[in-house]
């Protein structure tokens, strides 16, 4: 796998802790004392190993050994294996060369030479089981006195509701490093201790991981080969839900491990609040929305209330706007789940800086959002929907980095003043996406006022298509027919005239071509159809029906063919 490089960081000093940052951490402790993780969790030391009753008799190799070491871990000899922290190795045969991390050696053979490290000589007639027994808990009390220091400093932000940003602090403080939490597409969502080099690092590495599939990207995350960390997956119910990373390059010690479990802990715990939350709201959110859909009679107070508990101010009114997500390269346009929640998170926070309040949803696919009137513009109805088409413009540019290659498309309402007319707002938007989405819009912004005697033409293509489609045949057909044919532009000169408001000179500028052919084709559309271009109905109707053609998905060219080269289009 690719890999990326980092320096050791340097680890955030722990011995110069205050009283003031303890306490909330690990309970009351003197004033006018400092401590270090270890101490706090209560670590043994080899000295405090030696005085256990099932050790009684042990020789000490050599008798004046330093003692003041911590004993952080209780491991087997294994040559082979990764280094362990602190540990006390069990070498029932004895070892000449102590493993790298050792403090100690317990074994039953006493060293012939002078160790490399103490070594706890264990007589003939001791118990062995009984001794380890001993040992093990004893060390062990320390991941426990860890875990529960964790535990309780970790309950702090929980509790308060702090979110991530609070349990990254907790968590930095505790593992004495620099820690970043990330949610299930690698988005950082809380980060403590670190610097800009830390943050660099660790979107390198983001971005490989998200080559992989949206499902994958976690685990393709956890495989890299990222120097001077580790990486702890968050279990969630359907999967993992996140990645703890801490800035590590040596091993935890048996109380830093418990402490780590802690954090992933709380950091699924938050990711299930924040779920349910969500969840509930979005249901409360989808009722008062479907309500207004349906057209259910909801008075105007009703709708008011039930908004304002939601945190969206309806009082005057609102823009309606619908949008929907499509990956053009799957099967219907379906988008991953994973996407579609990321992409929702970036339309929230984009709307919360720049229309507060707002009501946003997402509902089989659709986001539906109802944006409040704003106070100060309250009485001009033209700048409310200014200011809703700026807004979807930011969005549209924002979500382009969030989601790339997936179109996102966006339809307005116009300003609706009546908290009670919303449901006639939503159901201008939806129109105004249905018909975007008929004229190959995708990507774009569309507005209910644009969309002009589309609309009309669009309901009668949803109830009757058969009198849409008899319509086209009777005006624009045999155009098509004779352009397929003969491979000329007939349509795309009708577009661009009727475009152009019946300017000669203009369409004939547009298409690169003379006026004099643009006048013959016209004459020749006027022949295969019976409708002249001079005419004010027959114009009509063939405007009507270059719509008409779009809404049944024929695309209509307008323009030239080719831009000749060396020539503006004039």
């Amino acid at each position: 796998m690719p890999r990326v490089a980092l320096g050791r960081p340097a680890k955030v000093p722990t011995d110069t802790l205050t009283r003031q940052r303890l306490v909330p951490m690990l309970g009351d402790v003197p004033s006018d004392t400092t401590m270090s993780t270890a101490a706090a969790v209560g670590v043994p030391t080899l000295a405090d190993l030696l005085v256990l009753p099932a050790l009684a008799g042990v020789r000490l190799v050599p008798n004046d050994a330093d003692t003041t070491a911590e004993v952080r871990a209780l491991v087997p000899l294994d040559p082979g294996g990764p280094a362990e922290i602190d540990a006390l190795v069990i070498a029932p045969e004895g070892v000449l060369d102590a493993p790298p991390g050792a403090v100690a050696v317990i074994s039953r053979t006493a060293p012939d030479a002078v160790p490399d490290v103490p070594v706890l000589v264990i007589s003939e007639t001791a118990s062995w089981s009984l001794g380890l027994l001993a040992l093990s808990e004893a060390i062990g009390s320390g991941a426990r006195a860890g875990a529960d220091a964790a535990r309780a400093a970790l309950r702090v932000p929980l509790l308060a509701g702090n979110g991530y940003p609070a349990l990254a602090e907790v968590a930095a403080r505790l593992l004495g490093a620099p820690v970043a939490l990330v949610d299930p597409y690698l988005d950082t969502v809380g980060a403590a201790g670190g610097d800009d080099d830390h943050a660099a690092v660790l979107e390198a590495a983001v971005e490989l991981a998200r080559t992989a599939e949206p499902s994958a990207v976690v685990a393709q995350f956890l495989t890299l080969e990222l120097a001077g960390t580790l990486r702890e997956p968050i279990p969630g119910s359907m999967g993992n839900v996140g990645v703890v990373v801490v800035w590590r390059s040596d091993a935890l010690s048996l109380a830093e491990r418990a402490a780590l479990a802690e954090v992933v802990e709380a950091c699924a715990l938050e990711h299930a609040r924040d779920e349910a939350r969500v969840e509930t709201e979005a249901r409360l959110r989808g009722e008062l929305v479907e309500e207004l859909i349906a057209g259910e009679v909801v008075s105007r107070d009703s709708i008011v209330r039930r908004a304002r508990l939601l945190g969206a101010d309806l009082s005057n009114g609102a823009v309606a706007m619908i949008g929907t997500l499509q990956d053009p390269l799957a099967d219907k346009g379906a988008v991953e789940p994973l996407l579609e929640r990321r992409f929702l998170s970036q339309v929230r926070a984009v709307i919360d800086l720049h229309w507060p309040r707002a009501l946003v949803d997402w509902n089989e696919g659709r986001l539906l959002v109802l944006l409040p009137t704003p106070p100060e513009v309250a009485d001009e109805e033209a700048g409310v929907d200014e200011r809703a088409h700026m807004l979807a413009r930011r969005l549209l540019a924002a979500t382009k980095e969030i989601v790339p290659g997936l179109a996102v498309t966006l339809a307005l309402s116009r300003h609706t003043a009546e908290p009670e007319k919303l449901g006639a707002a939503l159901d201008e938007a939806e129109l105004a996406l249905s018909i975007g989405e008929r004229l190959g819009r995708q990507g774009d912004v569309v507005t209910f006022e644009e969309t002009g005697t589309y609309k009309l033409l669009f309901q009668i293509f949803a109830d009757r298509p058969e009198e849409l489609s008899l319509f086209y045949e009777q005006t624009l057909a045999a155009l098509v027919k004779y352009d397929e044919q003969y491979q000329t532009e007939l349509v795309g000169t009708l577009a661009t005239y009727l475009e152009l408001d019946g300017n000669l000179a203009a369409t004939a500028g547009t298409l690169f071509t003379h006026r004099h052919t643009v006048r013959y084709r016209l004459d020749r559309i006027a022949e295969l159809c019976g409708l002249d271009v001079g005419k004010s109905d027959d114009r009509e109707r063939l405007s009507l029906g270059l719509k008409a053609m779009r809404l049944l998905g024929r695309p209509v060219r307008t323009g030239p063919a080719e831009k000749p080269p060396g020539r503006g289009r004039g």
